[in-house]
């Protein structure tokens, strides 16, 4: 079957025909040119973001444990936690680094820094609500009116070229790529607004230097895509699909398969995977345990358990300063404009990221790495500042935050869910929680989750049993009910050269490589 028949066959094909590879066996997807629409609707005002801002519909649980919309809960059948306010707070406050010494460095040869900020763009990408406003009031715990939870980098295209808003995202002159321009400080960037503003499809992701700038990388490596079909002669009406599709996909090959094991071990994805085990020739044997939506149109929904819980062990991560490039260390937080991570203005120049300084395989032996997996966050996060907390919000300790909210979405408590999975669970005295009666000798799922990372045998080095299984399943059953994922589509698709360097083998740093935002090593 030769490449034009592949596409006609289009969308009939359940296992989505595609062109298998733009240069005899590489890796563009004709398959693309049909299907995968975006859903025309009006955006609205992006919510959350790095310090736990609400997401509307994140409190339907507390109302209804079993119902389900944009936001449900894993395990429905067991009870909220609720010791009270005063001691979780007291909790909390402990919970921060006593200084910023290498001492809480992670020490795992898998993770570094540069993970910590994709990660963040994942949870963006998942979360983007482009509900109309109108529907947001109406329906404000997102039983009906919500995007599903993807992630398909609606953060990144909008609603496409087509779009009489969101075209402002793409070169006028070449519909098919983003617009990227040299901004005011010499270097490339996103485009811009006249108060310095990023205008791309989430906002969020201009919050921080180091994500507007992956932001920026996920779009070269579209338009890197564009020129490599074009390349090849592919149809012109076929380019842009075909480069959206190729995109999202090498994005969510990547997340499964390098993001997740990275984090969580090999215990959920790989050849031994209890989640999402490859095998060899055939498509991936899939086992969600415990993320089984019950709604009568089985449409995916996000865990309050991942949301509250799991994914923000990402914070323990976030270390108090970074490097960028040889202009020195780079605080998170500070003055506007300054020598920090601080988003919402032009890429200045001596902040422009040098990948190889956060992330593996880019020519630097020894990127640097993030914190520990633990119960202790960077100081910065014990007192956010008010472009990140705006008052009169006056909670500004992030682990505050966090565990007041858990309590509020009605979260069971870490051992409940232990005992769910039928995994051993961990005492409060192992916790290291003290004996205070109020805890019932039960710890909130979120502590439990850093805790269980941090002790024995996984040293803050990955997460554990509890916390790695929500994320995987979460991250995987997401996935396999997007209609347009490759896992969806056309389950033993693996990326191939020429985006790839090796079939079946790609990672963030390749992405970087391909788009021209990293050098190739």
């Amino acid at each position: 079957m030769d490449f034009d028949e592949r596409a006609r066959k289009g969308q009939n094909n359940r296992h989505f025909s595609r062109r298998k590879f733009i240069a005899g066996a590489a890796g563009i997807s004709a398959g693309a040119v049909v299907g995968g629409e975006i859903p025309t609707v009006a955006h609205a005002a992006p919510e959350g973001g790095l310090h736990g801002a609400e997401l509307r519909g994140m409190f339907l649980t507390s109302k209804d444990p079993l119902a389900e919309g944009r936001f449900g809960a894993m395990f429905k059948r067991l009870p909220a936690f609720a010791p009270s306010d005063t001691l979780l707070t007291g909790l909390a406050q402990t919970m921060v680094e006593p200084d910023t010494s290498d001492a809480f460095l992670n020490t795992s040869t898998r993770l570094f820094a540069g993970f910590t900020f994709i990660g963040q763009f994942i949870d963006h990408d998942i979360t983007l609500d482009t509900t109309p406003l109108d529907q947001q009031q109406q329906d404000p715990d997102a039983k009906t009116n919500f995007r599903t939870a993807r992630y398909d980098l609606d953060s990144l295209y909008g609603k496409g070229p087509g779009d009489d808003t969101d075209s402002r995202f793409y070169d006028p002159t070449d519909r098919d790529k983003f617009l990227l321009a040299t901004n005011v400080n010499g270097v490339l960037d996103v485009p811009r607004d006249g108060n310095g503003r990023a205008i791309i499809g989430d906002p969020r992701n201009d919050e921080n230097l180091i994500i507007v700038q992956f932001h920026k990388a996920v779009a070269q490596f579209h338009n890197a895509i564009v020129d490599e079909a074009r390349r090849q002669g592919m149809r012109r009406e076929w380019v842009f699909e075909t480069a959206r599709r190729m995109t999202r996909w090498h994005y969510q090959w990547a997340v499964i398969h390098d993001f997740i094991p990275r984090m969580t071990g090999d215990d959920f994805v790989g050849k031994s995977g209890t989640v999402y085990k490859e095998v060899a020739g055939k498509s991936p044997v899939i086992n969600l345990q415990y993320y089984k939506p019950t709604n009568k149109d089985d449409r995916p929904f996000m865990p309050v358990e991942f949301a509250v819980a799991a994914y923000r062990f990402g914070h323990s991560l976030i270390r108090p300063f970074y490097v960028l490039n040889g202009n020195g260390v780079v605080d998170v937080f500070g003055p506007a404009n300054g020598f920090n991570l601080n988003g919402g203005r032009p890429i200045p120049a001596n902040l422009v990221i040098e990948w190889k300084n956060i992330l593996p395989d880019l020519g630097n032996p020894t990127p640097r790495p993030p914190r520990k997996i633990d119960t202790k966050l960077s100081i910065p996060l014990k007192t956010l500042p008010s472009s990140a907390v705006p008052p009169p919000d006056p909670t500004t300790n992030l682990a505050v935050r966090n565990t007041l909210r858990g309590k509020r979405v009605g979260l069971p408590s870490g051992q409940q869910v232990a005992k769910a999975m039928r995994v051993t669970a961990l005492s409060n005295s192992t916790l290291g929680l003290s004996n205070d009666p109020g805890w019932k000798g039960e710890a909130p799922l979120w502590f439990y989750i850093l805790k269980e990372a941090e002790l024995a045998p996984y040293n803050g080095e990955r997460l554990g049993p509890v916390g790695g299984r929500i994320m995987a399943e979460t991250l995987v059953g997401l996935l396999q009910r997007d209609p347009n994922s490759y896992l969806y589509l056309d389950p033993s698709w693996k990326p191939a050269p020429p985006i790839a360097t090796t079939t079946g083998k790609f990672e963030f740093s390749d992405l970087l490589k391909f788009a021209g935002a990293a050098p190739s090593t």
